[in-house]
């Protein structure tokens, strides 16, 4: 009897020590590198099941939830869109980060056209001759999805795209016919100067703006109340805005069916104007009636693998835990780890609403036509040809395409690969490509962008110094600043006996050479006396920096890579190229807000996962500007 007793209790034990004993399991999180030790601390303060896994940039940490790396990432819904371009992707959304306001909207907003009831519309053709308002340029409900949905519908026609024109300027100019005046506020170009010459051209768009000679984002007519404001304020027939702000603007309750709130302009009748609906009827917008919207901007989300379809379940209650512990009011948190929290996504003004079943990324932007608004000229419009010299440039390309496309940069890049003197060859006549980056002068193309730093050493003394003079040195810099220290070592790798004081030391006073940041150069008083002493000891003009600073032994030596085009390059592609590789710059640029979805400057990590360094560009540029 015993024995069976034990051959029964032996195996009960085990399965308790073992079920106890097992590995807890957790999911693994991805963020850029420079949250993960945010990641980790707050993820470790609330006892979650949750590991954070870094990656480059969020693009990285796609690549890292596809390969298994890492479970689930915070995503966008242009990163959504990326990712369903992956190749053999089987992502999947699984829950959404709303709004405190509207927890239960089905969309983040939903873009609507706002016009007055007694214009009597009968279909979208009457908008013709009309006076527009639009939060901005480049926004969503305000330009992005009007110019997709009314192409669409044959009423927007832009000029023929036969490369005479950018892609913004056909866009512009199709709403310049479309409206007798507009106020599309914001800047058409991240260049100057052809911001300038597009409000020139098409001075209407800018007509009913408060401020038609600045036309800038900031004016009184711009956003979404701003939109309203110029339609029933302002003279407008119609406004491109949201439903939200509709409802704040006319004193409706923001949730259908909810308690009313204060009307932001008491005079303004609900019953003066309607929402213009596609197939060119009219709604009223007095509570309880429904919206016609044209299309919607989909959530945030948390955005995992397959691994995850049809049970994310224990993931979803871990997350909610972790935004509990960091949202309840009554945890004491400190500011700066609510800020921190905020970082990462988590804040109280933004829950966590979980799916009850998960969506692929295809499936969850069509439920908001929000790819169509990607993609408003076609997959296959005006494409800029990039041409790089490598495969492992080729991959950056590629990603970097994709990135730029779904954050509504164009022209489109298309990535060529050739050799050195291939691309050369192919942009100098045309054939294959339009640009090429390259890291070294080359005198049978012509440059028109150029690598800056914004935060590189460089070496500056008086324009009177003398070679021996520099040898007899001392060099000041801040001795408590590792990067100068690295850079005096430039330095003393061609002059060894050269010695160094600390700027703080009486005697910097009389050092002949000074070690400071580049950005600082053009704020001295003194700049126009000054030079720069080079990695080889030559001395340049202050402009030079580009080229003569002490980043590193290695980066020393390297020239700034500048965006070629051929030298007859006609007006129109060169101002696209300008407007495309500046837009790249501003938005994933060295300390620009999207550098985390794709960092332009700096490594890469290619598909077999080694991480590479200065792919097309330096990894130590900070902007790509027109002038040297």
């Amino acid at each position: 009897m015993k024995s069976y007793i034990l051959l029964w209790i032996v195996p009960l034990v085990a399965s308790v020590l073992g079920g106890s004993l097992s590995k807890v399991e957790t999911y693994r999180w991805c963020v850029p590198l420079e949250l993960l030790d945010d990641c980790a601390r707050l993820t470790r303060a609330a006892v979650t099941e949750l590991e954070c896994v870094g990656g480059i940039d969020r693009l990285d940490c796609l690549r890292k939830v596809q390969n298994r790396e890492a479970d689930f990432l915070l995503a966008d819904p242009e990163d959504v869109y990326v990712a369903s371009h992956f190749n053999n992707q089987d992502f999947v959304v699984f829950s959404e980060l709303r709004t405190a306001e509207e927890p239960t909207a089905k969309f983040r907003y939903e873009g609507i056209m706002l016009v007055r009831a007694s214009d009597n519309f009968q279909s979208l053709a009457d908008l013709r001759g009309k006076r527009s308002c639009h939060t901005g340029f480049g926004r969503n409900v305000g330009y992005k999805i009007p110019v997709t949905r009314l192409q669409r519908a044959g009423v927007l026609k832009l000029p023929a795209a036969d490369g005479s024109l950018s892609p913004v300027e056909r866009e512009l100019a199709g709403l310049s016919d479309l409206f007798s005046a507009s106020c599309l506020p914001g800047s058409y170009s991240s260049d100057a100067s052809v911001d300038r010459l597009l409000k020139g051209r098409y001075a209407n768009l800018c007509e009913r703006c408060d401020q038609p000679q600045r036309c800038a984002k900031d004016d009184r007519f711009a956003g979404y109340e701003g939109a309203i404001r110029c339609l029933v304020e302002n003279g407008g027939d119609v406004a491109f805005s949201k439903t939200i702000y509709v409802r704040k603007y006319f004193g409706l309750p923001v949730t259908p069916g909810g308690a009313p709130a204060p009307a932001l302009n008491p005079n303004a009748r609900t019953e003066d104007y309607a929402y213009l609906c596609e197939d060119g009827t009219t709604r009223p917008i007095a509570d309880g009636q429904p919206v016609c919207s044209w299309a919607q901007r989909p959530w945030q989300v948390l955005l995992g693998n397959g691994d995850l379809n049809g049970q994310p379940r224990k993931l979803q209650t871990l997350f909610q835990q972790l935004y509990r512990y960091w949202t309840d009011a009554n945890n004491q948190i400190s500011d700066a780890d609510r800020t921190t929290a905020q970082r990462l996504w988590i804040e109280k003004k933004a829950p966590i609403v979980d799916r009850q079943d998960t969506v692929a990324p295809r499936e969850y932007l069509a439920q908001a036509n929000y790819a169509e608004v990607i993609e408003r000229e076609g997959r296959f419009g005006n494409k800029l040809r990039l041409c790089v010299v490598s495969e492992d440039e080729r991959q950056k390309c590629e990603l970097m395409r994709q990135a730029a496309y779904s954050r509504d940069i164009r022209p489109a890049l298309e990535c060529v690969l050739k050799t050195v003197d291939a691309c050369v060859a192919a942009v100098n006549d045309g054939s294959d490509a339009d640009v090429v980056v390259l890291k070294q002068p080359n005198v049978q193309l012509k440059p028109l962008m150029w690598e800056t730093y914004g935060d590189v050493m460089v070496a500056i003394a008086d324009k009177t110094i003398t070679r021996e003079r520099l040898h007899t040195g001392p060099v000041a810099l801040d001795t408590s600043n590792g990067q100068a220290v690295a850079a005096a070592r430039v330095l003393s790798a061609k002059l060894p006996s050269l010695q160094t004081v600390d700027v703080s030391s009486p005697n910097s006073a009389s050092a002949p050479v000074r070690i400071v940041r580049s950005k600082t150069l053009a704020g001295m008083a003194d700049n126009v006396e000054k030079v720069l002493v080079c990695p080889d000891l030559s001395f340049q003009p202050l402009s030079n920096a580009a080229n003569c600073h002490l980043e590193s032994s290695v980066n020393s030596e390297r020239n700034a890579g500048a965006v070629y085009v051929r030298k007859d390059v006609d007006e129109a592609l060169q101002d696209s190229i300008v407007h495309a590789f500046t837009a790249l710059s501003d938005t994933f640029g060295r300390g620009q807000p999207r550098e985390q979805v794709f960092r332009m400057f700096g490594p890469y990590r290619l598909r077999d996962g080694t991480v590479k360094h200065h792919l097309i560009f330096n990894d130590y540029a900070s902007v790509l500007t027109v002038n040297k």
